[in-house]
């Protein structure tokens, strides 16, 4: 089902604002879990529009703009003044394992929240191909010896054909030979002698299947939800790899502005609502993945800090948690103004991915 333009801003702006969210979900729920003091937890950014304090003292909120949102954790920051009543709640005073935790806590929930809305997608159905005749490729076996858009397929030389699996596996086993097809054509049942041509050995007819919306059982949307977040995460890595190794350009990993972030969530709702709940999943283990990037502000540079410190056993000096986020900064700063360029200039199409 399409969906206006404006309702698909709505939905791009509440896309990306979640996955963040659900991000800084993350921190919260592990540093409360930790015994880590949270100050602040505020569900968007700029000016504060309302908020109240808890009995355990954080103070909630929201904020004026609309996305993602923050928290201020005590003693993430080491130059604040901690009172002595809260020392033993602060980030800095707790074991490597809970400071962790609390890093890496964003990340996991952006993948759990990636399985769900995976499960979500699969739960409204996914196209599976049928034995069914879509496409007949001009000057193929098929368009040869006469197959026919609509010619549903239910036998190979007298061998049962169910699905289009079974089909393929088929027609692969006989490259180069002479076969039969026993083919539904508007309802009456004919044969089709066929030469198969040997496409580096195996059989090719030259047809493409019709795709058919199916539902799933709950067993196999989760089986399916864990697999595909799996093989995502892993091409994820690969990418990032690549990336840093020189194999991918810049060109095909540009950055990419918060307009173009809208722009790219925008399309993706364009192209109808369960697309866009696979999108956003994938945007939220891209965040997961990207956050452990060794720079400050990231969660990777923070990881990197607090490795760097329980090795040492003493805390990395102030000077040099300046320079490492001031390089940082500089590098976010200058990817985000690179993004923003090449959003005005070059709108990043999902459509070429």
């Amino acid at each position: 089902m399409k969906m206006n333009t404006i309702l698909q801003y709505i939905l791009a702006i509440a896309g990306f604002s979640i996955i963040i969210l659900v991000h800084e979900c993350g921190h919260f729920l592990l540093s409360k879990l930790n015994g880590i003091h949270v100050e602040e937890f505020f569900i968007g950014m700029g000016p504060k529009l309302a908020k109240f304090k808890s009995r355990s003292g954080t103070t909630y909120g929201i904020s004026a703009i609309p996305l993602g949102g923050y928290n201020k954790i005590l003693g993430f920051d080491r130059s604040e003044s901690i009172p002595d009543d809260k020392k033993s709640k602060a980030f800095f005073n707790k074991p490597f394992y809970k400071k962790f935790l609390v890093i890496a806590g964003g990340g996991v929930f952006n993948v759990i929240f990636a399985i769900l809305l995976i499960g979500i997608f699969l739960s409204m159905g996914i196209y599976a191909p049928v034995n069914v005749v879509e496409y007949v490729q001009p000057d193929s076996p098929a368009d040869r010896y006469g197959f026919k858009t609509g010619d549903k397929i239910i036998a190979l030389n007298d061998e049962k054909v169910e699905d289009w699996d079974k089909f393929s596996q088929l027609t692969k086993s006989h490259p180069g030979e002479l076969v039969t097809y026993t083919v539904l054509r508007n309802g009456e049942q004919i044969t089709i002698e066929v030469k198969l041509d040997d496409k580096e050995g195996q059989g090719f007819l030259g047809i493409s299947p019709k795709l058919v919306k199916k539902k799933i059982g709950l067993i196999e949307i989760i089986r399916q939800s864990f697999k595909i977040t799996w093989e995502v995460s892993i091409s994820y890595v690969k990418l990032f790899g690549m990336l840093f190794t020189g194999a991918l350009s810049f060109a095909e990993a540009r950055p990419v502005s918060p307009v173009g972030v809208i722009n790219i969530f925008q399309q993706s709702a364009s192209m109808g609502f369960q697309n866009f709940v696979l999108f956003v999943a994938l945007v939220s283990l891209l965040l997961a993945f990207g956050n452990l990037i060794p720079i400050l502000p990231l969660d990777g540079g923070h990881l990197v800090i607090l490795i760097i410190e329980t090795i040492k056993r003493r805390p990395v000096t102030k000077k040099v948690l300046e320079v490492y986020n001031a390089i940082g900064l500089v590098i976010v700063m200058s990817m985000l103004i690179i993004g923003f360029i090449f959003d005005i200039i070059s709108p990043f199409s999902i459509q070429n991915l």
